[in-house]
């Protein structure tokens, strides 16, 4: 029989990635478990006879009767999780319950009934804080999460880390940088960047021209291919960083520019905000080191240049994802 795996989040953004991934590359069985919450949507997923949906929201237990609707697991990728900082910082309590308790009752389903599924963690390199230019936090630095989102997220770890040395759970725990790709919500600065461009409003940036945000940037894709990766390599109780690239905010906006316009943004498309103001507690840098999986074997499949060439031009094509008319 074919493997199964569980992709919970899988109707989200970066989970129906690794579904597009896995249905391409293994012969798996999916089973996509989701709350469909305004992040969530079927339409990003591909149609297969080897992929099952199952509706659950993780901040209740996993039933028998939903474990009946997932059958036998030999994989799982958890990606369900609230993400967005903004949304964080107007209310955590959502953020808390599905990011440390959904975990906690997906870990303890795997506990009484499926103990042998091999699982990865998504988490984010936010649980650092920022980081200082030049500096990358190792697996082993230590948390200092700077808004609740970040908190919840070194939540979601550190439950995740206590099974696996409590109850030897085969889990293993990966941090990404920033995440770019196609039908992500719009709510996102890359696709919110490319509608501002594309209506021809002004583009937000967060600081000024001499202090910029800057953060590392990764194709959901090699993504993907990393949490697989790990699925086979990764060792329990592990902790695992996947670096993307670096840039300012504004080099994004002004490579986005390029794909859409063949040129940098004007000053007057430009609307520069204070950070602080616009997000209290704002991180001005983010960077990880990814030397450890790179030492493993892994490699990215695709480099931040062609990666956002390829979301941007397909974004354009595809204008409702952003709310617009085609």
């Amino acid at each position: 029989m074919n493997k199964k795996i569980l992709i919970t989040g899988g109707a989200g953004f970066v989970g129906h990635h690794c579904i597009d991934y896995i249905l391409r590359n293994t012969d798996w069985d999916i089973a996509v478990l989701d709350s469909l919450n305004y992040a969530g949507n079927m339409n990003r997923i591909a149609n297969s006879k080897r992929l099952t949906f199952v509706w659950h929201d993780l901040r209740a237990p996993i039933s028998k009767t939903t474990s009946g609707f997932l059958g036998k697991l030999d994989y799982c990728v958890h990606f369900a999780a609230e993400s967005h900082v903004d949304r964080s910082l107007q209310d955590s309590i959502p953020f808390i319950m599905a990011n440390v308790l959904g975990t906690a009752n997906l870990l303890e389903y795997f506990k009484h009934y499926q103990p042998k599924c091999k699982t990865v963690i998504f988490s984010s390199d936010e649980v650092f804080g920022s980081s200082l230019k030049g500096h990358y936090f190792t697996e082993e630095d230590r948390f200092k999460p700077s808004n609740p989102y970040a908190a919840s997220k070194a939540g979601q770890e550190m439950i995740s880390f206590s099974f696996a040395h409590a109850f030897l759970l085969p889990i293993s725990i990966i941090r990404s940088n920033n995440i770019i790709g196609e039908r992500q919500n719009p709510e996102k600065f890359i696709p919110k960047t490319i509608k501002s461009i594309l209506s021809n409003e002004k583009v937000i940036i967060h600081g000024s021209k001499k202090d910029l945000i800057s953060r590392h940037w990764i194709h959901a894709e090699n993504i993907a291919s990393a949490v697989i990766f790990l699925l086979k390599q990764g060792k329990t109780g592990e902790f695992y960083n996947v670096a993307g690239e670096e840039k300012t905010v504004l080099q994004m906006a002004n490579l986005i520019c390029k794909i859409i316009k063949s040129r940098n943004l004007k000053d007057s498309e430009i609307q520069f905000v204070d950070p602080i103001a616009a997000r209290p507690g704002i991180d001005k840098r983010y960077g990880t080191s990814g030397e450890k999986i790179l030492k493993m074997g892994w490699q990215p499949a695709i480099n931040l240049e062609s990666s956002l060439k390829k979301t941007v031009e397909w974004t354009v094509k595809n204008r409702q994802w952003l709310g617009l008319q085609k």
